[in-house]
């Protein structure tokens, strides 16, 4: 018997929703290979909560660039140029 990792672990929910998003989902299903309301339900939330993580990761590297100094941005600026120059070189050949 294997071990159930996290992830596989189910909870029950109960949420109410607007009958016209059910109804789109419903209208889905019937078009799609996912039949389940909970897996479609959980995709989605699987794809918000990725995108969730994006936005906090991109959040941080803007704070990040934000707060080089005039000094540090030059630079940053400088690597960005040889990076591009050597990326053309990469491509040109």
């Amino acid at each position: 018997m294997g071990l159930k990792t996290s992830s596989s672990v189910k909870v029950k929910v109960t949420a109410s929703l607007d009958a016209g998003l059910v109804k789109a989902m419903d209208d889905y299903l019937k078009e799609s290979e996912t039949r389940s309301r909970s897996r479609l339900i959980e995709d989605i939330l699987h794809y918000w909560h990725k995108e969730q993580k994006r936005r906090k990761l991109e959040a941080q590297i803007e704070e990040y660039y934000l707060s080089l100094s005039r000094e540090e941005q030059k630079e940053d600026q400088q690597w960005c140029e040889i990076a591009a120059r050597s990326a053309h070189l990469l491509w040109e050949k």
